[in-house]
């Protein structure tokens, strides 16, 4: 893949900077929620999020066809061509 490096690189940003601020508010929230409802609303978010990579499976080729970002196929056979 093309842009597979841009992917990997804008996933460890997002989970760097998530797991940078989640002690910033993970007291507060634990405190006036409780144990239980502090987890359950972190699970909730999780069981949201779940659909997204399934989604992106079944729409995904759709998306990047409209993307005017997506590479082209003749940039794609460029690519992988040796020199």
């Amino acid at each position: 893949m093309v842009v597979a490096a841009s992917a990997l690189a804008a996933n460890t940003v997002i989970r760097s900077i998530f797991g940078a601020v989640f002690p910033l508010f993970a007291n507060q929230m634990y405190d006036r929620l409780g144990a239980q409802w502090a987890s359950s609303l972190l699970g909730f978010v999780a069981l949201a999020m779940a659909p997204i990579p399934f989604a992106l499976s079944r729409y995904g080729p759709a998306l990047r066809v409209r993307s005017k970002y997506a590479p082209t196929d003749q940039s794609i056979s460029r690519a992988s061509s040796p020199v």
